[in-house]
């Protein structure tokens, strides 16, 4: 658990983060009795210390089962990961507002860019399993990119963002357009 929480610690924008309160165990229960789910440890953990969390600028989620057939992408960004805080990103929010257009058996626990989303699935095959959740994907849209969420956190890594050197940038522009913005420019 020391390592799941130093990774949280590391992935987490600390910056970002408005509002920085623990949730009591009996919170947990009374989401998992109104929805009739039980929570794994490491998610429950997660909602109770650090839930409402954005993901700092340069970490990824780098699946190590690989979608990269079904997505075309090796690494994913993720927006934000739902807590219980009451704001944009209360996981009962959440629930409520997806429950029509989930798979039976997923809730959502974050965002990635898009509108996609990171499931966790609370019964039966699926149960306590993170899965992507792909709403314009025709056919199979729901897939499976790591065992707990757990696993899913130790999932993310620091990539290289590469910078844009704009201070040479060349533009071809027609000798009109050039005109236009040139006399615009002077008024």
């Amino acid at each position: 658990m020391e390592r799941f929480k130093e990774k949280l610690e590391t992935i987490i924008d600390f910056d970002l983060k408005e509002i920085i309160e623990s949730w009591s165990v009996n919170h947990i229960k009374n989401l998992e009795r109104k929805y009739e789910i039980k929570l794994p440890k490491d998610y429950s953990f997660y909602l109770q210390h650090y839930g409402n969390a954005y993901i700092r600028e340069g970490y990824c989620f780098i699946p190590s089962k690989d979608l990269s057939n079904n997505t075309k992408q090796a690494q994913f960004e993720i927006d934000s990961i739902y807590g219980l805080y009451n704001d944009e990103n209360n996981i009962e929010d959440k629930i409520n507002f997806y429950k029509e257009l989930l798979p039976e058996n997923l809730i959502p626990i974050a965002d990635l860019p898009g509108g996609e989303l990171v499931c966790i699935g609370t019964k039966d095959d699926k149960l306590n399993k993170i899965y992507f959740w792909f709403h314009e994907m025709d056919g199979e849209n729901v897939y499976l990119v790591s065992d707990s969420f757990e696993s899913f956190i130790m999932n993310f890594k620091k990539v290289d963002v590469e910078k844009n050197n704009l201070e040479n940038v060349n533009l071809n522009i027609s000798d009109k357009l050039n005109t236009f913005l040139n006399n615009a420019s002077k008024k």
